[in-house]
């Protein structure tokens, strides 16, 4: 059997596919319209997010059993077509789940802390420390909307902390284990000082922290998104920084970003994005949180183990 690669992985991915008897074909650039016949032939496809693969993409591959990401998310694999034609489908949201936790609590305390504007100030020569007085972590309530592999593991990060956290997940209920609180999105918007999201990206998430979820939390908040960017109305969050009822914004996913997460936007800067570029209480990453040499590390090696075990 052969394993079609779409995009660079690692090493470790592809030595296990081979382990597990898989020759690999590589493809990294070409269009589909451009593959050799000989291409549709495989039984496996690895891709990470350069190529979206819809149900005409999957048709074309009559012999096909298994499509890995090299990621946490399938958004870019129409599953449902898939599932229909028995092909498994498999992602690896283990191997970067403790990188994303990381990226999003150092984002949280640089952001109580003042630090993007603290170092600034002292590149320019002043010295301010009544100013940029900050916030002890554990005197603050973190929220957490979505309880999957990736909030499951930044709550427990938190909660070693010693942290108070709310739990939000609209599809679970029971999963507490006793070291934070299960809550309703009303009741996490009430009592939270701190947010963050952990929510696939579907037309239920679309635009799910926007103007209405901004105003209806009591407290001004710390808000972080290391999901996917449109689960935020970038525009919302900026009303939001203006009227006060956001304190700052740690974002390592914008809405712009393009389909392959490799770039942003084409043409002009988007007025919402160019507002917060320029604030010193918004820290932007470019899709990095989960971009970690261990992380790259352990989703190859996952990855390859599910799809041998898929075949």
């Amino acid at each position: 059997m052969k394993a079609l690669l779409l995009d660079y992985t690692h090493e470790l991915l592809e030595q296990g596919l081979e382990r597990g008897g898989l020759e690999l074909v590589r493809e990294y650039s070409a269009p589909v319209e451009a593959f050799p016949a000989s291409h549709f032939e495989v039984e496996v496809i690895i891709i990470r997010s350069r190529v979206p693969v819809d149900a005409a993409f999957i048709n074309k591959f009559p012999n096909l059993k298994a499509i890995g990401r090299l990621g946490a998310g399938l958004e870019n694999i129409d599953t449902d077509h898939a599932s229909s034609k028995n092909i498994a489908c498999l992602r690896v949201p283990e191997g970067n789940a403790q990188a994303v936790a990381e990226h999003a609590l150092g984002m949280l305390l640089s952001l109580i802390n003042h630090m993007p504007r603290a170092q600034r100030e002292v590149r320019e020569g002043q010295w301010k420390r009544e100013e940029n007085k900050g916030r002890e972590l554990h005197s603050m309530t973190v929220g957490i909307i979505g309880y999957g592999v990736m909030g499951s593991r930044f709550v427990q990060l938190l909660t070693q902390l010693g942290i108070q956290v709310l739990v939000h997940d609209k599809y679970k209920s029971n999963f507490s284990d006793g070291t934070f609180k299960e809550a309703s999105l009303e009741e996490l918007q009430r009592e939270c000082h701190c947010i963050s999201l952990h929510l696939p990206l579907t037309e239920e998430t679309r635009y799910y922290a926007d103007r209405a979820f901004f105003q209806s939390c009591t407290n001004p908040i710390y808000f972080i998104n290391t999901a996917r960017g449109p689960v935020l109305e970038t525009a919302a969050l900026v009303e939001a920084l203006q009227q006060g009822k956001v304190l700052g914004a740690g974002l390592d996913v914008l809405e712009y970003e393009k389909r392959s997460f490799t770039s942003l936007f084409d043409g002009a800067m988007p007025e919402a994005l160019g507002y917060l570029l320029e604030q010193d209480n918004v820290i932007i990453t470019p899709h990095i949180a989960g971009w970690t040499k261990e992380s790259f590390e352990k989703m190859g090696t996952d990855l390859a183990k599910k799809v041998v075990k898929a075949l």
